[in-house]
């Protein structure tokens, strides 16, 4: 057993247990939501995992920041990123 958790790659994104975070904030605020507003575990749980596998089937390989990538390039007017300029400006002059 190492001492020392050595990372395969310098961009790998944070875990818990087999899940990334942003997974577990989709599996879990719902879930707590539901249940706890609502009374229904089993419909919390359900919605949960469904939401997940969506999650999953949509992402599909690509990293944590897809989903801002999308709304910057679909939606320019959310402002996610302030130092860039907006999607929709194609050519910077001087």
């Amino acid at each position: 057993m190492n001492k020392y958790y050595i990372p395969q790659n310098l961009d790998a994104p944070f875990k818990i247990a087999m899940f990334t975070a942003f997974d577990c904030i989709v599996l879990l605020v719902p879930f707590f939501i539901i249940s706890f507003g609502f009374h229904k575990q089993l419909t919390a749980l359900i919605f949960s995992l469904v939401l997940f596998i969506v999650l999953k089937k949509v992402k599909g390989e690509e990293d944590n920041h897809f989903f801002k990538h999308f709304i910057y390039w679909h939606f320019p007017s959310f402002g996610f990123y302030e130092a860039t300029p907006p999607s929709h400006v194609r050519e910077i002059i001087g």
